[in-house]
């Protein structure tokens, strides 16, 4: 089965309880954005919110460079040119919300993993998905500003989404756990 049969058939099978994660951490972003002060987000992000912007930022120009490294070593099937896509538009939302330009990897996640995705593994791509939404979900919980925070709820949906659908591509698509379970340790901010 090509990657792009495997993409359409994950869309096929949307309503699982990763889609409902997905709605659940947006709905609780949500919730702790109507919670806060109508004054976060009218005077601005503070220095730690520019800190963990910055840091959300460069992880996912690094998502995007491990799928530009994954595609150099020969990965073909729309699915790693989509997921690249994603990342880079990911970054360059959270960047235009603060009004930064998006142009910083994180060198050292990269380094870590990009020998996996040089073997063009979708296994590889898998854990970075789970990662990074669990990176993104931790972040909620120390984000003050609440266009931010609704940015980010949003993002880790997807990437939670992203993560099904690899598990799939990666031959897990019977395994439930793969499926609907995030066990990844999160990549940790610098400390603001």
């Amino acid at each position: 089965m090509t990657d792009s049969a495997v993409a359409d058939q994950a869309d096929s099978d949307r309503p699982t309880r990763r889609a409902l994660f997905g709605a659940g951490v947006i709905g609780a972003a949500l919730a702790m954005a109507g919670s806060r002060s109508a004054s976060a987000a009218t005077t601005g992000l503070s220095e730690g919110d520019a800190s963990l912007v910055g840091f959300a930022i460069s992880l996912e120009l690094t998502a995007r460079d491990l799928y530009d490294a994954a595609i150099e070593a020969g990965a073909t099937g729309q699915v790693w040119d989509v997921m690249r896509e994603q990342h880079e538009s990911y970054a360059q939302r959270l960047a235009g919300i603060i009004g930064v330009s998006a142009n910083t990897r994180n060198d050292d996640v990269y380094d870590a993993l990009v020998g996996g995705f040089r073997g063009a593994t979708s296994q590889a791509a898998f854990d970075l998905e789970n990662v990074a939404a669990a990176t993104h979900t931790e972040l909620l919980g120390v984000v003050t500003h609440t266009v931010l925070a609704g940015a980010i709820a949003s993002i880790a949906a997807m990437e939670s989404r992203h993560a099904t659908v690899l598990a799939d591509v990666a031959g897990m698509g019977d395994d439930l756990d793969a499926l609907f379970l995030n066990t990844a340790t999160p990549v940790s901010p610098p400390e603001a």
